[in-house]
């Protein structure tokens, strides 16, 4: 750690010394930027013209400098920039350009700052002489995809949709992408941090929302890119770390007006949906209004190309209500801007399960059979609003967030263990287990439950975070304020029954009713920071140093109250509390508790940036040092325990190290970019273990599951590496990332447990354990081809290699270390073939997984999945449509025939568009070949699971969908 403060001090100050000598000599640079005065488009044409004392012209200056990507095309800006001497001065020059009447600018140049580089300009804006401009057109092939740069811009009009397609469908089918069924988005195998619209946040992070609701019809491109945020950019930090981001563009008949989809369904099994969207978009606002009710609790669409697969399958019923507004107003130099939304959300869920379940076990297996039913509710109330407000030397905001959430369940089980399998088990069969069961099904009965829960939790919650950075004039200094305020309060109320048989005994050994009040339990976090940064240039070098120290202070306090009713002599009926409840208290499982931390953190940030005429290297280095002090003041059974821990951590969040060199210098006109990138990331977390698996007391609330302290608990630390290269191509649609990433995990913390065969009982305990470790390499490929490019192949490749360590132990008082090995090899293989307005895709993907163990009797596992199949997209005449995919999921080497399975899926959509293009009637039929089960099989390290469940994804669905769009009249 010495050796690191050291470095950092050493690098800090031999850049203050360099930045010192060369503040001396460099010049000051004028900056500025012209533009129309009524359209407000840059004037790449206008000339900047500079005159000596005595009136000549000495120089003149294009203001062309600088590029963006807007609506998927690399654009020029009209920025421009010159030397002065960083004396006191006034500069007198002239702008000139085409079409436009000359203005004459007085700029005066005082108290140059030591480390003051650049003064900017008020903007220029040039005021039109008379002229008639002709129009210009511009066409461009079809590609699906191109590099502008270091973005990839994926062209949405390329890709063929059914009609009546949300974003969801347009995303899963461009190439490197992976959508996964939650809404998180990999592109090339690295996670999306942002999901934009129109360059700006949309529903907050919300991805589902967006995906669901945005209609694939509306959007011109998705480019992909490393960008900033707002407050970033407003830094203006040119080594400030990027962010994956995906930002969708819509087209410009969408940007402005009103847009309204809305989509009602009926189906087979009396399934139904409903969802609306409707938006009012104009240059300064933006007014969003999204409802959904449906009962699918199903994600597919067919003919979409997702990563859904037999396993995935949902389970249960559902229920689904829920409706938001969204709104977002800026002024028309944006800067001050005000957005946010507000969300009411209802979900119902209804389980109903059959669980067959082999325990892998030394000395023998055993086997559950468990027959559940759950019913829950959740309705949620939730407000997220932001304000800031910019100029040239500040920028402050914030953002305060309200949340109420109230959720209701009540569920029914009844289980066994038996010492030998059971086939033909039922529930009924379980219930009269000991009044008509087989003498042979008596010898070989470990336990059997039939247990009851019911509860009820609301949640309500407040966060505040104010933010306010200043730019110190005449330097390239920033102050950083921030503060924060989390305030949350949980009240929850349970009934439990249990009724626990062990063995052939017919009498129930354990009878028990609990009621238990969770009350109160508050928690306020308060949080603080203040930060300096700064960055230089010297050279072709430049070098960014912050210093951050943040102050944490959190104060939970939780209180249980467990009442045993059934000490009572007459314990009442179940969900209503006797009068004489209070006489049941049970303190040996009633605790409360208070927990105090306070966190101190200082948190160094160095990014050097050196760039040369072939390539370009950055290095970022990002230590969190810090000291956490725990308290933890813990009564139950009438006893005091206390936990206090005072830790100096080097990684109190993260340390991060990165270096990025790219090379392979590309000219697209007068932009610069390089085709090559190697970057290496290496990165330390810090776990720290929860303060209540640290008391040493017994909590047998439920008398099955058994939880033990572990007063010895210690941090845990993950380190992980990763080295990338990426190679992009400029002459033809392709690109290629090859990932290579490693993990490993000092003193993890896992929860060990021993199993006790007499009596189904496992004794659960947390413990640090080293061992835990991943090696994993990934290569993603891209490319478009063909004469007209009417060809695309994807190809992903993974492999991992992952060891586990956890404590097991049978009919033990401690567990043992066991480790578990696990090799993934897998391939996805992505073709398709575009015939004018018609598409056919092959989807293969094949995957084999290894599975190894240092126990005794583990049942290794070489397993191999082979999914396979087609896609089709098709326009037919008279505005009809067909969308269908067929894909065979086959499973092998399992061992068990109801696993080692092939099922054959198709799914077929039909769509009818009537002229005009408002309506679109779709027909969709899901498992049309009645190959899906409503059984689910799963095997791991530790067991084989097979769950027969209450729903089956089998069903048509007729829909009909409207779309609107009016647009403002022009002027």
């Amino acid at each position: 750690m010495k050796l690191l403060l050291r470095s950092l001090l050493f690098l800090f100050l031999s850049c203050s010394q360099v930045f010192m000598v060369s503040a001396e000599e460099t010049p000051l640079f004028i900056s500025g930027r012209v533009k129309d005065a009524v359209t407000k488009l840059d004037l790449t044409d206008a000339y900047i013209c500079l005159y000596d004392a005595d009136g000549k012209l000495t120089d003149s200056i294009q203001a062309n400098r600088g590029k963006a990507v807007r609506d998927g095309e690399i654009i020029d800006l009209s920025f421009f920039s010159f030397p002065v001497s960083r004396n006191d001065s006034t500069y007198v020059f002239d702008v000139v350009c085409s079409g436009y009447k000359t203005q004459t600018i007085t700029y005066s140049v005082e108290r140059v700052g030591k480390r003051e580089t650049d003064r900017q300009m008020p903007l220029i804006l040039m005021e039109r002489a008379p002229r008639q401009l002709g129009e210009v057109t511009v066409t461009a092939s079809k590609i699906k995809f191109y590099n502008k740069g270091d973005t990839i811009v994926y062209n949405a009009d390329a890709f063929q949709l059914a009609e009546g397609s949300m974003l969801d469908a347009l995303i899963a089918q461009l190439p490197g992408v992976e959508l996964n069924d939650d809404g998180q988005i990999k592109v090339n195998g690295k996670f999306v941090e942002s999901l934009l619209l129109n360059g700006k946040q949309f529903l907050y992070g919300n991805n589902q929302l967006m995906l669901e609701n945005i209609g694939a019809y509306t959007v011109k491109n998705i480019e992909v890119y490393e960008g900033q945020t707002e407050l970033e950019k407003w830094q203006d930090d040119p080594n400030s770390e990027k962010h994956l981001t995906m930002d969708v563009k819509l087209k410009r008949e969408y940007n402005r007006g009103i847009i309204l989809n809305a989509q009602g369904g009926l189906g087979t099994k009396d399934r139904y949906s409903g969802r609306l969207f409707s938006s009012l978009f104009t240059p300064t606002t933006e007014l969003t209004l999204i409802a959904n009710i449906n009962n699918l609790n199903d994600t597919r669409k067919p003919g979409k190309n997702d990563t859904w697969t037999p396993e995935r399958m949902p389970s249960g019923t559902r229920t689904y209500k829920m409706a938001t507004f969204n709104y977002r107003h800026q002024n028309v130099t944006e800067t001050k801007q005000f957005n946010g939304y507000a969300t009411v959300e209802e979900t119902s869920s209804n389980d109903l399960s059959t669980t067959a379940r082999t325990n892998f076990l030394t000395g023998g297996n055993t086997y559950d059979n468990a027959f559940s039913r759950n019913h829950s509710r959740k309705l949620l109330l939730d407000t997220r609003n932001y304000l800031n407000f910019q100029s040239e030397r500040f920028w402050g905001g914030g953002m305060w967030v309200a949340r109420h959430a109230r959720r209701d369940n009540n569920s029914s089980d009844i289980s066994a263990t038996f010492n030998q399998e059971q086939t033909d088990i039922t529930s009924k069969a379980l219930e009269a287990l000991y009044s008509d069961a087989s003498p042979e099904r008596l010898d070989a009965i470990i336990n059997r439950a039939i247990t009851r829960s019911d509860g009820s939790r609301r949640e309500t919650e407040f966060q505040a975070f104010p933010h306010l950075e200043y730019k110190i004039p005449r330097s390239r200094d920033r102050l950083i304020m921030e503060l924060g305020m989390k305030y949350k309060d949980e009240k929850e109320e349970r009934w439990r029954d249990y009724n626990i048989n062990y063995g052939s005994d017919p009498v129930p050994a354990v009878t028990r009713r609990q009621y238990f009040d969770d009350s109160p339990n508050r928690s306020l976090t308060l949080d603080a920071s203040v930060g300096y940064a700064t960055n230089f240039r010297f050279g072709k070098a430049s070098v960014s140093f912050s210093c951050d120290y943040q102050y944490r202070f959190v104060n939970h306090d939780k209180d249980s109250y467990m009442y045993a009713l059934d000490a009572l002599a007459d314990m009442g009926i179940y969900g209503t509390l006797p009068g004489n409840y209070l006489d049941s208290f049970d303190p040996s499982n009633s605790y409360t508790s208070r927990e105090i931390n306070n966190r101190h953190t200082i948190s160094p940030r160095i990014m050097f940036h050196m760039y040369s005429y072939n390539s370009m290297l950055t290095i970022h280095l990002s230590p969190d040092l810090g000291l956490l002090h725990q308290h933890f003041d813990y009564w139950r059974a009438n006893r005091s325990y206390l936990v206090s821990r005072n830790s100096f951590l080097a990684t109190v969040k993260n340390y991060r190290a990165k270096v990025e060199y790219r090379f392979g210098r590309v000219e697209e006109g007068k932009r610069v970019r390089y085709s090559n990138t190697l970057t290496y990331d290496y990165t330390v977390d810090t776990k720290t273990p929860d303060l209540v698996h640290m008391v040493d007391v017994v909590n047998d609330a439920d008398p099955l599951n058994i939880a033990l302290g572990n007063p010895d608990l210690k941090n845990s630390y993950i380190q992980t590496h990763s080295l990338s290269w990426n190679y992009i191509s400029s002459a033809k649609p392709l690109n290629n990332t090859l990932r290579l990433d490693y993990s490993t995990t000092a003193d993890a913390l896992v929860r060990g447990y021993t199993y006790d065969t007499s009596t189904g009982i496992r004794r659960n305990r947390t413990y640090n354990l080293d061992g835990n470790n991943s090696l994993g390499a990934s290569n993603t490929f891209n490319l478009q081809f063909g004469p007209k490019l009417q060809f695309s192949v994807s190809s992903s490749t993974d492999g991992t290699v992952m060891n586990y360590a956890d404590m097991i132990g049978v009919n033990r008082e401690e567990p043992e270390k066991s480790s578990v090995r696990s090799t993934n090899l897998s391939e996805r293989l992505k073709l398709d073939w575009q015939i004018g307005k018609q598409q056919i895709g092959l989807n293969v993907s094949v995957t084999n997984r290894h599975t190894t163990s240092s126990r005794e009797d583990f049942n290794s596992i070489n397993a191999n999945h082979y999914n396979y199949g087609i896609l089709g997209q098709f326009r037919l005449p008279g505005g009809f449509g067909l969308n269908t995919d067929f894909t065979l999921y086959t499973r092998r080497g399992y061992g068990v025939k109801q696993l080692d399975t092939t099922d054959a899926i198709w799914n077929l959509r039909l769509t009818y568009t009537p002229k005009g293009g408002h309506w679109v009637f779709m027909v969709d039929g899901f498992d049309m070949l009645h190959q899906l089960s409503n059984v689910n099989y799963a095997v791991s390290a530790s067991g084989r699971t097979v769950t027969y469940t209450n729903a089956l994804p089998r069903y048509i669905m007729c829909s009909v969908q409207y779309r609107l769009n009016i647009q403002p009249k022009r002027r």
